[in-house]
Protein backbone atom coordinates (compact mmCIF):
# COMPACT_ATOMS: atom_id res chain seq x y z
CA UNK A 1 0.00 0.00 0.00
CA UNK A 2 1.51 3.46 -1.24
CA UNK A 3 2.34 5.86 1.63
CA UNK A 4 0.46 9.76 1.18
CA UNK A 5 2.99 12.36 1.10
CA UNK A 6 0.44 14.74 2.66
CA UNK A 7 0.66 14.72 6.07
CA UNK A 8 -1.38 13.71 8.25
CA UNK A 9 -4.49 16.19 9.04
CA UNK A 10 -4.41 16.85 12.58
CA UNK A 11 -7.88 18.75 12.58
CA UNK A 12 -11.51 16.41 13.82
CA UNK A 13 -14.11 16.13 11.37
CA UNK A 14 -16.32 19.74 11.15
CA UNK A 15 -13.67 21.11 13.74
CA UNK A 16 -12.27 24.94 12.27
CA UNK A 17 -10.32 27.58 13.26
CA UNK A 18 -10.09 31.24 12.40
CA UNK A 19 -7.94 33.78 13.11
CA UNK A 20 -7.81 37.38 11.76
CA UNK A 21 -5.06 39.74 12.44
CA UNK A 22 -4.36 43.44 11.32
CA UNK A 23 -1.16 43.97 8.88
CA UNK A 24 0.04 47.84 8.77
CA UNK A 25 -1.28 50.15 8.27
CA UNK A 26 -5.13 48.32 8.16
CA UNK A 27 -5.06 45.37 6.47
CA UNK A 28 -7.24 42.53 7.74
CA UNK A 29 -5.73 39.50 7.24
CA UNK A 30 -6.43 35.82 8.16
CA UNK A 31 -3.36 34.33 9.48
CA UNK A 32 -5.37 30.89 9.96
CA UNK A 33 -8.28 29.62 8.42
CA UNK A 34 -8.65 25.90 8.57
CA UNK A 35 -11.41 23.86 8.57
CA UNK A 36 -12.38 20.06 8.02
CA UNK A 37 -15.69 18.27 6.63
CA UNK A 38 -18.68 18.40 7.11
CA UNK A 39 -18.09 22.31 8.03
CA UNK A 40 -17.00 24.63 5.08
CA UNK A 41 -15.44 28.52 5.86
CA UNK A 42 -15.52 30.63 2.67
CA UNK A 43 -14.05 34.00 2.46
CA UNK A 44 -15.57 36.17 0.51
CA UNK A 45 -14.33 39.90 -1.33
CA UNK A 46 -13.76 42.00 1.60
CA UNK A 47 -16.28 44.66 1.39
CA UNK A 48 -15.27 48.41 0.98
CA UNK A 49 -16.42 50.72 3.92
CA UNK A 50 -17.24 54.22 2.41
CA UNK A 51 -14.64 56.65 2.97
CA UNK A 52 -16.83 59.91 4.02
CA UNK A 53 -18.31 57.71 7.09
CA UNK A 54 -15.12 55.32 8.02
CA UNK A 55 -14.54 55.86 11.83
CA UNK A 56 -11.13 55.78 13.28
CA UNK A 57 -9.81 52.43 14.44
CA UNK A 58 -8.50 54.03 17.62
CA UNK A 59 -8.92 57.34 19.00
CA UNK A 60 -5.66 57.98 19.63
CA UNK A 61 -4.39 57.38 16.18
CA UNK A 62 -7.05 58.87 13.83
CA UNK A 63 -4.80 58.46 10.68
CA UNK A 64 -5.72 54.52 11.63
CA UNK A 65 -8.59 53.58 9.47
CA UNK A 66 -10.25 50.84 8.49
CA UNK A 67 -11.21 50.56 4.45
CA UNK A 68 -12.46 47.31 4.29
CA UNK A 69 -14.21 44.62 6.42
CA UNK A 70 -13.53 40.73 5.32
CA UNK A 71 -16.96 38.59 4.98
CA UNK A 72 -16.87 35.06 5.46
CA UNK A 73 -19.65 32.15 4.74
CA UNK A 74 -20.10 29.59 7.14
CA UNK A 75 -21.07 27.08 5.10
CA UNK A 76 -21.62 22.83 5.29
CA UNK A 77 -22.01 20.52 2.88
CA UNK A 78 -25.80 19.74 1.68
CA UNK A 79 -26.46 23.02 2.94
CA UNK A 80 -27.15 21.95 6.62
CA UNK A 81 -26.33 19.41 9.12
CA UNK A 82 -27.80 15.87 9.61
CA UNK A 83 -27.48 14.33 12.89
CA UNK A 84 -24.90 13.56 14.66
CA UNK A 85 -22.89 16.21 12.94
CA UNK A 86 -21.06 18.50 14.72
CA UNK A 87 -19.42 21.57 14.12
CA UNK A 88 -16.79 22.77 16.49
CA UNK A 89 -15.54 26.45 15.13
CA UNK A 90 -12.41 28.68 17.16
CA UNK A 91 -12.26 32.26 16.56
CA UNK A 92 -9.77 34.82 17.39
CA UNK A 93 -9.83 38.65 16.36
CA UNK A 94 -7.05 40.38 16.90
CA UNK A 95 -6.90 44.24 18.16
CA UNK A 96 -8.53 46.64 15.30
CA UNK A 97 -9.96 43.89 13.54
CA UNK A 98 -13.35 43.86 12.51
CA UNK A 99 -15.10 40.64 10.77
CA UNK A 100 -18.39 39.55 9.22
CA UNK A 101 -20.06 36.37 9.76
CA UNK A 102 -22.79 34.69 7.38
CA UNK A 103 -24.17 32.24 4.96
CA UNK A 104 -25.45 31.79 1.87
CA UNK A 105 -29.06 30.52 3.20
CA UNK A 106 -30.87 28.53 5.46
CA UNK A 107 -29.35 26.46 7.70
CA UNK A 108 -31.59 23.19 6.89
CA UNK A 109 -31.33 20.59 10.03
CA UNK A 110 -32.25 17.22 8.68
CA UNK A 111 -34.24 14.48 10.71
CA UNK A 112 -32.45 12.13 12.45
CA UNK A 113 -32.17 8.90 11.14
CA UNK A 114 -34.82 6.40 12.24
CA UNK A 115 -31.77 4.31 13.02
CA UNK A 116 -30.80 6.27 15.58
CA UNK A 117 -33.98 8.38 16.47
CA UNK A 118 -31.82 10.64 19.80
CA UNK A 119 -29.06 11.39 17.53
CA UNK A 120 -28.69 15.29 17.67
CA UNK A 121 -26.56 17.76 15.33
CA UNK A 122 -24.07 20.20 17.16
CA UNK A 123 -22.31 23.08 16.50
CA UNK A 124 -20.03 25.55 18.93
CA UNK A 125 -18.62 28.71 18.84
CA UNK A 126 -15.85 30.01 20.60
CA UNK A 127 -14.90 32.99 20.08
CA UNK A 128 -12.46 35.41 21.76
CA UNK A 129 -12.66 39.41 20.64
CA UNK A 130 -9.56 41.48 21.11
CA UNK A 131 -9.27 45.42 21.97
CA UNK A 132 -11.04 47.35 19.49
CA UNK A 133 -12.75 44.63 17.85
CA UNK A 134 -15.67 44.01 16.01
CA UNK A 135 -17.74 41.21 15.26
CA UNK A 136 -21.11 40.83 13.47
CA UNK A 137 -22.71 37.60 13.05
CA UNK A 138 -25.36 37.69 10.56
CA UNK A 139 -26.85 34.47 9.14
CA UNK A 140 -30.08 33.16 7.27
CA UNK A 141 -32.48 31.51 9.71
CA UNK A 142 -31.92 28.00 11.27
CA UNK A 143 -34.51 26.17 9.56
CA UNK A 144 -34.97 22.49 11.49
CA UNK A 145 -37.09 19.58 9.58
CA UNK A 146 -39.41 17.79 11.38
CA UNK A 147 -38.76 15.18 13.47
CA UNK A 148 -35.23 16.58 13.96
CA UNK A 149 -32.83 17.68 16.92
CA UNK A 150 -30.17 20.55 17.35
CA UNK A 151 -27.93 21.90 19.66
CA UNK A 152 -26.03 25.33 19.25
CA UNK A 153 -23.83 26.89 21.88
CA UNK A 154 -21.95 30.22 21.24
CA UNK A 155 -19.47 31.53 23.48
CA UNK A 156 -17.72 35.03 23.33
CA UNK A 157 -15.19 36.39 25.92
CA UNK A 158 -14.64 39.87 24.76
CA UNK A 159 -12.48 43.08 25.43
CA UNK A 160 -13.79 46.14 27.33
CA UNK A 161 -13.41 47.90 24.03
CA UNK A 162 -14.75 44.82 21.88
CA UNK A 163 -17.98 45.35 19.66
CA UNK A 164 -20.13 42.16 18.91
CA UNK A 165 -23.44 41.95 16.95
CA UNK A 166 -25.21 38.38 17.38
CA UNK A 167 -28.01 37.49 15.33
CA UNK A 168 -29.84 34.19 15.67
CA UNK A 169 -32.84 32.99 14.53
CA UNK A 170 -35.25 29.52 13.84
CA UNK A 171 -37.98 28.82 11.49
CA UNK A 172 -41.04 26.95 11.93
CA UNK A 173 -39.42 23.99 9.44
CA UNK A 174 -40.16 23.58 5.48
CA UNK A 175 -44.06 25.35 5.98
CA UNK A 176 -43.99 24.82 1.74
CA UNK A 177 -44.76 20.91 2.85
CA UNK A 178 -46.99 21.81 5.81
CA UNK A 179 -43.96 21.72 8.01
CA UNK A 180 -44.90 24.09 11.72
CA UNK A 181 -42.36 23.39 14.60
CA UNK A 182 -42.21 19.54 14.70
CA UNK A 183 -38.69 19.69 15.38
CA UNK A 184 -38.28 17.19 18.34
CA UNK A 185 -35.78 19.98 20.03
CA UNK A 186 -34.00 22.51 19.18
CA UNK A 187 -31.72 24.61 22.02
CA UNK A 188 -29.96 27.68 21.01
CA UNK A 189 -27.27 29.18 23.88
CA UNK A 190 -25.39 32.11 24.15
CA UNK A 191 -22.88 33.29 26.38
CA UNK A 192 -20.96 36.87 26.67
CA UNK A 193 -18.54 37.18 28.95
CA UNK A 194 -16.40 40.16 29.13
CA UNK A 195 -12.41 40.01 29.79
CA UNK A 196 -10.92 42.03 32.33
CA UNK A 197 -7.62 43.50 30.34
CA UNK A 198 -5.59 40.29 29.22
CA UNK A 199 -5.76 37.97 32.29
CA UNK A 200 -7.67 35.31 30.51
CA UNK A 201 -8.81 34.24 34.00
CA UNK A 202 -10.87 37.31 35.21
CA UNK A 203 -13.72 37.53 33.05
CA UNK A 204 -17.64 38.38 34.32
CA UNK A 205 -20.78 37.14 32.86
CA UNK A 206 -22.80 39.54 30.46
CA UNK A 207 -25.50 37.81 29.46
CA UNK A 208 -27.01 34.18 29.20
CA UNK A 209 -29.55 34.10 26.68
CA UNK A 210 -31.39 30.62 26.24
CA UNK A 211 -33.76 29.72 23.77
CA UNK A 212 -35.43 25.78 24.13
CA UNK A 213 -37.82 24.39 22.14
CA UNK A 214 -38.20 20.68 22.65
CA UNK A 215 -41.50 18.35 23.55
CA UNK A 216 -42.06 14.77 23.18
CA UNK A 217 -45.00 16.05 20.77
CA UNK A 218 -44.38 18.65 18.53
CA UNK A 219 -47.97 19.94 18.45
CA UNK A 220 -46.97 21.27 21.81
CA UNK A 221 -44.09 23.45 20.75
CA UNK A 222 -46.23 25.20 18.29
CA UNK A 223 -49.13 26.09 19.98
CA UNK A 224 -46.98 27.63 22.37
CA UNK A 225 -45.62 29.95 19.50
CA UNK A 226 -48.62 31.17 18.36
CA UNK A 227 -48.78 31.30 14.96
CA UNK A 228 -45.30 33.01 14.85
CA UNK A 229 -43.67 30.71 11.90
CA UNK A 230 -39.84 32.61 13.08
CA UNK A 231 -38.57 33.42 16.35
CA UNK A 232 -35.53 35.49 17.01
CA UNK A 233 -32.80 37.19 18.76
CA UNK A 234 -30.38 40.14 18.00
CA UNK A 235 -27.41 40.78 20.93
CA UNK A 236 -25.68 44.44 20.28
CA UNK A 237 -22.70 45.29 22.65
CA UNK A 238 -19.98 47.13 22.26
CA UNK A 239 -19.15 50.54 21.00
CA UNK A 240 -19.60 50.12 17.35
CA UNK A 241 -23.27 48.76 18.05
CA UNK A 242 -24.01 51.61 20.84
CA UNK A 243 -26.40 53.52 18.54
CA UNK A 244 -27.72 51.02 16.83
CA UNK A 245 -28.84 49.49 20.61
CA UNK A 246 -29.55 53.40 21.20
CA UNK A 247 -32.21 52.95 17.93
CA UNK A 248 -34.20 49.71 18.84
CA UNK A 249 -34.84 51.18 22.36
CA UNK A 250 -36.01 54.25 21.11
CA UNK A 251 -37.89 52.76 18.38
CA UNK A 252 -39.86 50.38 21.19
CA UNK A 253 -40.32 53.12 23.69
CA UNK A 254 -42.21 54.65 20.18
CA UNK A 255 -44.66 52.12 19.42
CA UNK A 256 -47.99 52.34 20.16
CA UNK A 257 -49.81 50.93 23.61
CA UNK A 258 -52.86 49.42 24.24
CA UNK A 259 -55.04 52.30 24.79
CA UNK A 260 -53.04 55.11 23.47
CA UNK A 261 -53.11 56.58 19.92
CA UNK A 262 -52.06 55.12 16.96
CA UNK A 263 -49.98 56.46 14.20
CA UNK A 264 -51.96 56.18 12.00
CA UNK A 265 -54.52 59.30 13.55
CA UNK A 266 -52.10 61.37 14.95
CA UNK A 267 -51.63 64.69 13.67
CA UNK A 268 -48.52 66.49 12.41
CA UNK A 269 -45.99 67.22 14.91
CA UNK A 270 -44.16 69.25 12.37
CA UNK A 271 -45.40 72.62 11.40
CA UNK A 272 -42.24 75.20 10.86
CA UNK A 273 -43.68 78.97 10.58
CA UNK A 274 -41.91 82.03 9.92
CA UNK A 275 -38.44 82.21 8.73
CA UNK A 276 -35.72 79.33 9.50
CA UNK A 277 -32.43 78.53 8.48
CA UNK A 278 -31.73 76.15 5.92
CA UNK A 279 -30.20 74.04 8.52
CA UNK A 280 -33.76 73.98 10.43
CA UNK A 281 -35.24 73.27 7.56
CA UNK A 282 -33.33 70.19 6.93
CA UNK A 283 -33.84 68.98 10.27
CA UNK A 284 -37.37 69.29 9.84
CA UNK A 285 -37.23 67.68 6.43
CA UNK A 286 -35.80 64.71 8.19
CA UNK A 287 -38.06 64.59 10.88
CA UNK A 288 -40.69 64.55 8.74
CA UNK A 289 -39.25 61.79 6.84
CA UNK A 290 -38.17 59.80 9.33
CA UNK A 291 -42.08 60.13 11.04
CA UNK A 292 -43.13 58.97 7.64
CA UNK A 293 -40.78 56.08 7.50
CA UNK A 294 -41.85 55.27 11.01
CA UNK A 295 -45.65 55.24 10.56
CA UNK A 296 -44.75 52.97 7.46
CA UNK A 297 -42.89 50.29 9.05
CA UNK A 298 -45.83 50.02 11.74
CA UNK A 299 -48.39 49.34 9.29
CA UNK A 300 -45.70 46.63 7.42
CA UNK A 301 -45.21 45.17 11.25
CA UNK A 302 -48.88 44.88 11.24
CA UNK A 303 -49.57 43.58 8.17
CA UNK A 304 -46.55 41.06 8.60
CA UNK A 305 -47.71 39.98 11.89
CA UNK A 306 -44.17 41.02 13.75
CA UNK A 307 -43.62 41.01 17.53
CA UNK A 308 -40.86 42.50 18.82
CA UNK A 309 -39.42 44.00 22.29
CA UNK A 310 -36.27 45.07 23.10
CA UNK A 311 -34.23 46.02 26.72
CA UNK A 312 -30.91 46.92 28.07
CA UNK A 313 -29.44 43.94 30.37
CA UNK A 314 -26.13 44.50 31.48
CA UNK A 315 -24.37 46.42 28.67
CA UNK A 316 -26.10 44.65 26.47
CA UNK A 317 -29.23 45.45 24.23
CA UNK A 318 -31.49 42.19 23.81
CA UNK A 319 -34.16 42.16 21.25
CA UNK A 320 -36.99 39.38 20.87
CA UNK A 321 -38.62 39.22 17.93
CA UNK A 322 -41.35 37.03 15.66
CA UNK A 323 -42.87 37.25 12.79
CA UNK A 324 -45.45 35.07 11.09
CA UNK A 325 -43.00 34.43 7.78
CA UNK A 326 -39.53 34.43 7.06
CA UNK A 327 -39.62 37.42 4.96
CA UNK A 328 -41.96 39.62 7.24
CA UNK A 329 -38.86 39.40 10.03
CA UNK A 330 -36.39 39.57 6.68
CA UNK A 331 -38.07 43.19 6.17
CA UNK A 332 -38.64 44.11 9.48
CA UNK A 333 -35.04 44.02 10.62
CA UNK A 334 -33.64 45.16 6.69
CA UNK A 335 -35.80 48.35 7.43
CA UNK A 336 -34.41 48.49 11.06
CA UNK A 337 -30.74 48.48 10.00
CA UNK A 338 -30.67 50.19 6.97
CA UNK A 339 -32.60 53.18 7.93
CA UNK A 340 -29.74 53.73 11.16
CA UNK A 341 -26.91 52.97 9.26
CA UNK A 342 -24.32 51.36 11.95
CA UNK A 343 -24.28 47.97 9.81
CA UNK A 344 -23.39 49.09 6.37
CA UNK A 345 -21.38 51.75 7.46
CA UNK A 346 -18.85 49.78 10.19
CA UNK A 347 -19.42 46.20 8.17
CA UNK A 348 -20.13 47.21 5.38
CA UNK A 349 -22.71 45.44 2.30
CA UNK A 350 -21.83 42.22 3.61
CA UNK A 351 -23.40 42.96 6.91
CA UNK A 352 -26.91 43.23 5.03
CA UNK A 353 -26.52 40.20 2.78
CA UNK A 354 -29.20 38.00 5.55
CA UNK A 355 -31.88 40.92 5.29
CA UNK A 356 -32.05 41.27 1.34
Amino acid sequence: MATSPFAKSTTNPGQGTIHLTLLPPATPTYSILNYSYPLKLLPSTPHILSALETRPLDASSASTKITHVPLLFLLSYGGGLLPPDSLSITLTLDALTRLTITTQGFTKIFPSPQSTPLATATQTLQASLGHQSGLLIAPDPTQPFDNSRYVQKQVFEIADTASLGVLDWVSEGRSARGEKWGCRECKLRCEIWRVDGNVQSKKSLLLRDNILLASPEPQIIARRMDNLGLFGTLILVGPLFTALGNFFIKEFDLLPRIGGRDWDDRPPTISPTGNITTDEAGKVEEQRRVSQWRRERLKEEKADGVLWTAARVRGCVVVKFGAREVEGARQWLGAMWKEEGTVRRDFGEGGLMCVR
